[in-house]
């Protein structure tokens, strides 16, 4: 990712983690850090989930976080890399609405697509408009899963020079 960085230097660096799979390995909660750490369920009844769920880091301000969630990366399913030019605030209110979707019964459930296992096939998920709609705004994204590395943006396997 740091070679896209320097092609897009405008951007910014963000990861998107599963706070479960966080607290899982780390033995701890994530907080939230104002401009560095924000958690996409901050409202709503959602919030009551809120360590389990998706956060999004910020990558440009400190190191300490970008190690951490490499070492993550390596143990469970559960962080993706992507550039964007936008906020972070502006990329946490673009993907909150992707958490939830409606069953043809009516019913309501949570859409998991930060999960690498799910994300790695996210244009499969997705009709293309959603797709679009999702990765609108979004430089480069990839994610690691069992060894490969994957460029979402790309729709596939990415081979690291």
């Amino acid at each position: 990712m740091m070679n896209q960085l320097i092609s897009h230097p405008e951007c910014g660096g963000f990861a998107l983690v599963d706070g479960l799979q966080y607290e899982r390995h780390f033995g701890e909660e994530i907080k939230t850090e104002k401009g560095i750490v924000a958690p996409l369920f901050d409202s709503g009844p959602d919030s009551r989930i809120q360590f389990a769920g998706p956060w999004l880091f910020s990558l440009n301000t400190t190191i300490e976080y970008r190690e951490k969630l490499q070492q993550l990366e390596c143990i469970y399913p559960s962080v993706s890399w992507f550039l964007s030019c936008w906020t972070m605030e502006n990329v946490v209110n673009h993907f909150k609405p992707f958490l939830n979707l409606q069953l043809p019964d009516g019913r309501g459930a949570l859409f998991r697509f930060y999960d690498p296992r799910i994300l790695k096939d996210i244009e499969l998920l997705l009709a293309e408009k959603d797709y679009e709609e999702l990765i609108a705004g979004i430089e480069c994204w990839f994610l690691t899963l069992n060894g490969e590395t994957y460029d979402i943006k790309s729709k596939g396997k990415y081979f690291w020079d």
